[in-house]
């Protein structure tokens, strides 16, 4: 039975993790806009990297994390002085949202 192991970007099953450049390159970098909720932000960053979701209403982000609880660990984070960084998938994308108010959007390399 293979034992599955985790890194920060995804899952390999009985295998070393590879780099991060190896699996993934950078597709986006954006700044939050201080007026939207950073799920909002999310969303617009990555209809802007796939282009098969622009203009369309369908990416439901609730169905790959629970919306409130990103916007609530990013929004309290300067409050507590502290920072957080938020990583998960999105179709084949990985996202990262930092409480410094960027998002990163990676895509398979």
């Amino acid at each position: 039975m293979a034992v599955e192991t985790a890194d920060w970007f995804g899952s390999d099953t009985g295998q070393s993790s590879s780099s991060v450049t190896d699996r993934y390159r950078l597709a986006a970098s954006s700044t939050m806009d201080s007026a939207q909720k950073p799920s909002l932000c999310v969303v617009d960053v990555l209809a802007d990297v796939d282009e098969s979701m622009s203009g369309q209403t369908t990416l439901m982000l609730y169905e790959h994390l629970e919306t409130d609880a990103l916007d609530d660990m990013v929004e309290a984070s300067p409050e507590k002085r502290s920072h957080v960084e938020v990583r998960f998938t999105v179709d084949e994308y990985l996202v990262v949202v930092r409480s410094t108010d960027t998002i990163l959007v990676y895509e398979p390399d």
